[in-house]
Order: structure tokens, then C-alpha cells, then sequence
């Protein structure tokens, strides 16, 4: 949660793109989570509803025990099977915006332990969608970075406090 809050933390509040969050959390957790979110980012957050249309300056929390994915322009969870032992599962979401965003697709991938994330941010990356993992340097549990970085599935490796300014520079270029 504290890179989490680095990074949605570097953001403006005029940020041109909604933002998906995956975070592997306890659901008696989940509500008190999206409300701090709320306090250490410039936007607000709230669990998402399937069939949502998402807006920028939003940020999108599945509800416990569901995948977030993108149909289009439209949010759907689901209670699919676990990825990579997770659900929600940073692969699950990151594979369903290399379908519907392709190279329009921004995806960041955080310290964390196993291996979630990093197959669907490959899949972002074969889809022309840009990719950032956390670097070694920073992740305090480097294995989901780290996969990514094994499979070549990050475009860049950053350190936490380059990824906020990264991402304002990329985001622009995809949201107008």
C-alpha cells in the first residue's frame, strides 16, 4: 500500500486517465483501504460496480474475492478462478486492457510477493501497451517486479520515485 500511495500520491488531480488498481488485500480490510486511498491521492476511490464506465481522475478497487477486468470501455468483475493463487489478480486485469487498449494500454506493476501481474503485463507489452515494474532498488518484496523483469515484460524498470513522473509524461500522450 505505501508504493500504492507514492505513486497515486505524484499524480495531478487533473490526470487524464481513470486508474485500475489490483491490490492483494484482506477483505475485512478492503473498504478502510479505498477510503485512505482517498486521502493520500489527489482523487477519490470506490470499489467498482460491473458495467461501470470508468472516468478519469478515478481510481477502481474490485470488491474483495472478484477480478476487475475491462470489456471495452466498461469495468465487469467476476469470481473467476484464482491467478497465480489471486483474486483479484494484477494478470487478470492486465490481460483484459492488452485486449480492449492495446498499445493504448498504460500498465504499472508494484512491489509484491509471487508472481502475479507479471504474465499479463507481457501481454500488455506484446500488445503494444506501455509497461513499467518497480526496479529491484526500491520493491521492498521484488517477486512480482522481478518476474516481469525475468519474462522482459516491463518496457522500463523504475525506482518508486520515478514512476509518478513517468507515468504523468506517458499518460499524456494516451488520455488527449
Amino acid at each position: 500500500p505505501q508504493a500504492l500511495a507514492k505513486v497515486l500520491g505524484g499524480l495531478p488531480a487533473t490526470f487524464p486517465l481513470p486508474i485500475l488498481v489490483v491490490q492483494h488485500i484482506t477483505a475485512s480490510f478492503l473498504d478502510g483501504f479505498a477510503s485512505w486511498l482517498g486521502t493520500v491521492c489527489p482523487f477519490p476511490a470506490a470499489l467498482a460496480a460491473d458495467g461501470e464506465t470508468p472516468r478519469p481522475g478515478r481510481i477502481y478497487l474490485p470488491p474483495a474475492d472478484h477480478h476487475l477486468r475491462v470489456e471495452g470501455r466498461r469495468l465487469r468483475l467476476d469470481r473467476g478462478e484464482p491467478v497465480c493463487v489471486q483474486r483479484p489478480s494484477g494478470t487478470v486485469l492486465f490481460r483484459s486492457m492488452a485486449r480492449s487498449f492495446g498499445a493504448g494500454a498504460l500498465c504499472v506493476l508494484l512491489t509484491g510477493m509471487g508472481e502475479d501481474g507479471a504474465q499479463g503485463l507481457a501481454e500488455v507489452r506484446a500488445a503494444g501497451g506501455y509497461t513499467i515494474a518497480e526496479d529491484e532498488s526500491t520493491a521492498v518484496v521484488y517477486g512480482m517486479p522481478g518476474a516481469a523483469a525475468r519474462l522482459g515484460a516491463a518496457c522500463e524498470l523504475l525506482p518508486l520515485p520515478a514512476i509518478a513522473p513517468r507515468v504523468i509524461e506517458l499518460a499524456e500522450g494516451i488520455g488527449h
